[in-house]
Parts: C-alpha cells; sequence; structure tokens
C-alpha cells in the first residue's frame, strides 16, 4: 500500500472531510501524482457512466500535468466551474481519513452519507420518502439513542433485560422510548406499517456494535465468545517490535501431574506424601522465544512474590537447580540468556506483557515494570490464550513431551483418557524434585534448539545475531538497583520505642520485629516513617531506608526468625497457622521446628499441607541451611533415608520354614553398604533372617511430640 492512501491530517489539525481551496498551483505535493490516488476499477461501469468516468479520469491527469484549461475542459466535457467542484471532491476525506481520489469521478459517490433535513412528505402510494428519517429521528430526539444504547448495553436498573434479547424485544422497546419522548401514533416511525424496523437493525449493525461490540457479544452469548471478540479487534497490525531488549511474556501454568515427596517417619523408614498439583512461572523472550526463567512453585496459585524473584532471575539469571538425577545437565551450549551470553545480564525489557492474573495485579509487580524498569504493561485478557501463543505452546510442547508421558498424569483435562490410564499408586509417581530438575534442563535445552519462533535457528543463535548485528541494543538496570530488594514496592513502617520494657528502635515487618545496631541507637526516629524492601527469597535481613529515600542500613529479624533463612512463602504460612490458633502457644520460641512439626504430622491426610512441606524442605536443601539441635537428628535420619531411596529398588522379603534350622533368607537384591547384615530373631518359634536397620534411622517420639 502507498503511503498517500493515508494522508496527513487538513491545515487546521481536523480529519473530517473538507474542499480544496485554490487550484493546482496550490496544490501540496503529495497529490499531485495521480498514480497513488486511491483508485476505482472502472469494469464495474457501463455505458453512459463509464464514459463520463474516463473523460473526468484523463481531464484530471491532463490538469495535474499543467496543460491549458481550454483543453482540459475540451477532454472532460464539462463546463470549467463543474470540472474545478470535481477535482476539490477527489481532494476530500471519507471517515476514515482517505481522500476519495479516482472515486469522486463516478456519479452519485459522497465522502459521507447524506443528512435529511426537510421533514417526512408521504408519496401518493405511501411506501416512499422515507430516506434518512431515522437518523433524524435520533438527532431530534437523542434520548432515544442513549436509552437504546442502554438496554443493549444492559447498564443499571435501566437496563435489565433477558439473558438473550431477541430483536422484537428490543423493536417494541424502541417504540415504547418514542412514545416515551411524546411522538404521536401520527408522527414517525409509529404511522408507518413496519415502524422502523429495518432501520433500527441497520443502525444497530452500522452504529451500536462497532463501539459496543465486546459489551453485547458477552451479555447474549458469554464471556468466553465475548473474550474471543475483543481478541479479534483491530487490523492485527498493532504487535510492533520493540526497541531495547525487546519484550518479555510471564505466564503460569498448572503442571499436568500428581507428584509425590517423601519424608522420614518414626518407624525407621521414610513416607510417602501424595502432593497435590503444583504451578509453573515461566518467562520468555517474544522476539525469540527464548526462555529467560523458569520457576516450579510449590503452591497451588503463584503470588506477587513469586513473580518479582521470576523477574529478578530474567534479568541476573537463575540459580542452578539441584542437581537431584545423576548425570542428568542441559547439553553443551544451553542455559539461560543472562547465564550464558554476558551482553544480557541485567539488560531490561521495554514492555512487559501480564495475563491479568491477580498476581501480575499486584503493587509489586506493577511497580518492578513500571518503575524499576520503566517499561510498558499490556495486560492480555482473561481466557484469550491467542495473545500469549509464544508462550502457552510452550507450556503445550512441554506438556506433550514430557508431563503426558509421565505415570499419573492429569491429562489435559478431566476427560482426557491419559488420566485414567496413567493412574498409579503413590510410591509409582515422579517425586517433586525430579521433577524439578527435569523441566529444568528441558527449559535451558529449549534455548540451544531450533524454534520457529526464532525463525528456524536456536532462541540462543538469534540473540547473539542480533547482538553483533545491531538490531538488539538492550537497555540496563541501573548499577544501583542491580539487588533482589530492589524488586518489589517499598513497604511503609514506623519505628517503634518502648521505654518502659526497654526495648530499643526497631520497626515491626511481616509479624516480625527487626532492628540493627545502627536502628538500635538512633531514639531520635522515634514514630518516624521509613521504608523497608525485602529480598523475597531470603528475609532475615531486610533494607530500610529513610522517608526522603536515603538507604538507611540492614536489619535484622529479632529472635529465632534471623537464625536461619526462610522466605516470604515460610513466614506468610507461619504466620497465617499461628493466627490461626493450629500451632501452639509456646511456637515462636522454635518457629522453624513448630511449623515443620505442624505440616509433618498433616501432609499425610491433607495434599496442600503435603506441598507447604515440600516447598520447605525444598527451600532448606537450596539453602543448605544446618538444622538447630531440635532437628539435627532427624535431618541426619532424613538424609540417610533418601540416598536409600536411591539405593534399594526392593526391600528384601524374609522367608518363612516350617523348621527353625531350615531358615534360608531371601535371595533378593543386595543392600547396600550402609545397611549391616541380617541378623537372626525368634517370633513364635520360627527364626527370621531380616536386614538390620540403623540406629540412626529409628526416630525419637519424644522429639515428635514437641
Amino acid at each position: 500500500m502507498d503511503a498517500i492512501h493515508v494522508l496527513p491530517p487538513h491545515e487546521d489539525g481536523s480529519m473530517s472531510p473538507a474542499r480544496h481551496k485554490g487550484g493546482r498551483r496550490t496544490l501540496s505535493e503529495c497529490y499531485r501524482d495521480m498514480s497513488k490516488w486511491p483508485g476505482f476499477d472502472d469494469a464495474t461501469l457501463k455505458g453512459a457512466q463509464k464514459k463520463r468516468y474516463c473523460q473526468l479520469r484523463d481531464a484530471t491527469a491532463l490538469y495535474l500535468a499543467y496543460r491549458p484549461m481550454r483543453e482540459v475542459l475540451e477532454v472532460a466535457n464539462v463546463t470549467e466551474r463543474r470540472f474545478l467542484r470535481i477535482f476539490a471532491r477527489c481532494l476530500r476525506r471519507d471517515s476514515s481519513g482517505e481522500i476519495l481520489g479516482c472515486r469522486a469521478f463516478v456519479k452519485n459517490s459522497f465522502a459521507s452519507s447524506p443528512v435529511r433535513i426537510t421533514p417526512l412528505k408521504a408519496s401518493v402510494d405511501g411506501k416512499g420518502g422515507f430516506f434518512g428519517m431515522f437518523r433524524k429521528l435520533l438527532r431530534d430526539h437523542p434520548k432515544i439513542a442513549e436509552k437504546l444504547v442502554t438496554l443493549l448495553n444492559g447498564y443499571g436498573l435501566k437496563g435489565l433485560r433477558p439473558n438473550r434479547l431477541m430483536f422484537r424485544g428490543v423493536h417494541l422497546s424502541f417504540c415504547k422510548f418514542c412514545e416515551a419522548e411524546g411522538l404521536g401514533i401520527h408522527e414517525y416511525p409509529l404511522n408507518t406499517g413496519e415502524r422502523a424496523r429495518r432501520a433500527l437493525r441497520a443502525w444497530i449493525d452500522s452504529d451500536y456494535l462497532p463501539k459496543f461490540a465486546t459489551r453485547f457479544v458477552t451479555l447474549e452469548h458469554g464471556i468466553d465468545a465475548g473474550g474471543l471478540a475483543a481478541y479479534g479487534e483491530g487490523d492485527g497490525q498493532a504487535d510492533r517490535l520493540a526497541t531495547g531488549y525487546g519484550a518479555w511474556i510471564i505466564d503460569a501454568n498448572t503442571i499436568d501431574l500428581y507428584a509425590r515427596y517423601e519424608v522420614p517417619n518414626a518407624q525407621g523408614d521414610w513416607e510417602q506424601l501424595e502432593l497435590r498439583r503444583f504451578q509453573e512461572l515461566r518467562l520468555i523472550h517474544k522476539g525469540t522465544s527464548a526462555n529467560l526463567a523458569n520457576r516450579q512453585v510449590y503452591s497451588p496459585q503463584v503470588s506477587a512474590e513469586d513473580v518479582a524473584m521470576l523477574l529478578w532471575d530474567g534479568v541476573a539469571g537463575p540459580s542452578p537447580v539441584r542437581e537431584v538425577i545423576q548425570g542428568l545437565r542441559e547439553e553443551e551450549g544451553a542455559g539461560y540468556p543472562a547465564n550464558v551470553i554476558p551482553e544480557l545480564r541485567f539488560a531490561i525489557p521495554a514492555v512487559v506483557y501480564l495475563d491479568n492474573a491477580l498476581a501480575h495485579l499486584a503493587d509489586h509487580v506493577q511497580h518492578i515494570v513500571s518503575h524499576l524498569f520503566g517499561a510498558n504493561v499490556i495486560l492480555g485478557r482473561p481466557k484469550t490464550p491467542h495473545e500469549r501463543a509464544a508462550i502457552e505452546s510452550k507450556f503445550s510442547l512441554q506438556a506433550r513431551r514430557i508431563l503426558h508421558q509421565l505415570p499419573s498424569t492429569a491429562g489435559s483435562g478431566p476427560k482426557d483418557p491419559r488420566r485414567k490410564g496413567s493412574s498409579v499408586p503413590i510410591e509409582g509417581r515422579v517425586r517433586a524434585e525430579e521433577l524439578e530438575h527435569v523441566l529444568d534442563v528441558y527449559v535451558m535445552n529449549e534455548n540451544a534448539v531450533v524454534a520457529a519462533g526464532a525463525h528456524n535457528v536456536a532462541p540462543l543463535v538469534r540473540l547473539r545475531r542480533q547482538l553483533v548485528s545491531g538490531a538488539l541494543k538492550p537497555q540496563y538496570l541501573p548499577m544501583d538497583k542491580r539487588k533482589a530488594h530492589y524488586f518489589n514496592r517499598p513497604i511503609r513502617v514506623t519505628v517503634k520505642v518502648d521505654p518502659s520494657t526497654g526495648r530499643r528502635p526497631y520497626i515491626n515487618y511481616l509479624y516480625q520485629r527487626y532492628s540493627s545496631n545502627a536502628l538500635c541507637r538512633r531514639f531520635d526516629l522515634k514514630e518516624r516513617t521509613m521504608y523497608v524492601r525485602p529480598d523475597f527469597r531470603n528475609l532475615r535481613t531486610v533494607m530500610l531506608f529513610t522517608e526522603d529515600g536515603c538507604e538507611f542500613g540492614p536489619v535484622q529479624a529479632l529472635g529465632h526468625w534471623g537464625t536461619f533463612p526462610h522466605d516470604v512463602r515460610i513466614r506468610r504460612l507461619f504466620g497465617r497457622l499461628k493466627r490461626d490458633g493450629e500451632l501452639d502457644a509456646r511456637a515462636e520460641d522454635r518457629p522453624l521446628e513448630a511449623l515443620f512439626t505442624h505440616l509433618r504430622n498433616k501432609a499425610p491426610r491433607n495434599t496442600t499441607a503435603a506441598l507447604q512441606l515440600a516447598n520447605l524442605c525444598e527451600y532448606l536443601k537450596r539453602n543448605d541451611f544446618q538444622m538447630g539441635p531440635m532437628l539435627e537428628d532427624a535431618s541426619r535420619e532424613w538424609a540417610a533415608a533418601s540416598e536409600a531411596i536411591d539405593a534399594i529398588t526392593l526391600l528384601p522379603m524374609a522367608q518363612l520354614s516350617a523348621e527353625a534350622n531350615d531358615v534360608q533368607p531371601n535371595a533378593g537384591p543386595s543392600l547396600p553398604a550402609s545397611i549391616p547384615s541380617a541378623r537372626t530373631f525368634k517370633v513364635d518359634t520360627v527364626e527370621i533372617n531380616a536386614p538390620v536397620m540403623p540406629e540412626r534411622w529409628v526416630l525419637p517420639r519424644r522429639k515428635l511430640r514437641q
């Protein structure tokens, strides 16, 4: 399409149709070439109309070539005044802002619809003379159009309507609106046989639906149809290339798999806990479909803090996942862009696509994208995965290649036959930590495999090419903001001092007191407002800022919460359980032990509690936390049990014999070296050879009761 088809506005800035003033010498340069005007197919014309079109077209070409006016009029076969009027009409603009061009040579062509001014004059037979009367009626009585829009949109009490509004009901309401405006039976439209039925239907199609199609489709056909109708707006060209590091897309997906988790028990072995389905968070680069970060969230729903940590991983590079399956590692050249391409570390996007989930609408996420990155936020419409096809297709491909191939898969829906066919006992399910390791390696390998989203090359290769060619010019996070505690909005706190109890200055944040050596000496800050920026991955310390934005320094959680690492999900869970009275009164004296014991006792009967226990345990493993004396024994037993799980495929079964002297041990698989040789003992005069369980596997019952 030539650029001349979308023309600049008039000199007064308006886009409304206007007549060209002056002759060809005052014509703008962009209009002088007639070949760039909007064309017209004269093959649709016949006879005198086609002859007239050709004469005016050829005459206009001569006129633009500065031929004498005498020659122009000879070809046009019209008077000079008539020709100049037609030429001026060629430069008038229609409702879309485009000039009429060659369309003006056709007889009865016009830039805008004619407007009726004269009142109704009925014809002799009473069947004609109504052209333009309906729009004249709406201009003369604007409240009728307002009431129609209110009815069709279902706004308020005045817009009460059935769920499915038939046209007959709309027409009856239209007639009532006319009567309410004082129109009698001898006035239009009540004096006609059909009472403007066809005109009303045409008005709905031409005037109402272009403005309120999404609202009307939602009311008539449901939310899903309304979402698809809203997605179809526009010409498909609104998705423009973003500058800098381009656009990022964030989305969450429920993993189509029922996993398990193992914890040691008091009997000396382990319990296999059934987990409910949890979430996966993914961050990708829109232009190349490269996976920037991936997080497995042990929770039924993701939170704003999870999204904030995902954005930090995408900027600074994700931390390596704990290797659970021996030898399973990413392919050579695979990885996340921030980790394998130094030029993309701390690079920030220009646009971030969100899917309107509650976690995406939270203040933390909006603050990071808008204030820290300075990027534009594009909120997608709910239930319209077409807008996020680049990331939805990745989730679908991951499910087909991995999740739906594993036992205990949930399939793609409740009616998927794979759900029933893959049902296995708990002991046959995949462990949650194994799944996290597999998916992390899979996501990294995707970046090194040819992908359609990267135009049939590997995403990492495409990013490197764009960096070399200069097509990708990243903008970086400022040096002073390259810290995890800046990836959240500042939280307002007040400095507290209690001299009566000898308590020095402190602040309260998320159920706990925080202070430091510097803050303890600042009695002058009493009742002063300050701001906290936490690192959601570890709340042992948070960064404190003064009201004017100056960094005061880090403050640490007081009491036992300052002795072990914990993230925001662990802290919130403990606070909620304590508020609901599910923990004992002295839980604050040993918070980690109290939370661990509560979840461990509840997990065998509750899949949500099992998921919370898995999150707690995996977090402590990732941070290499050394437990205190209360959990030291359990930690050793847990480690031994985990090693035995990988070593033992089938526990040896003891053989019973009628004669005690002929008892032989079962020829089962060999035991690992950590398990001592079997010993013989008697049960009801029958000797049994059984392996000796190490004493360190037996958990003290007294400690479990605590």
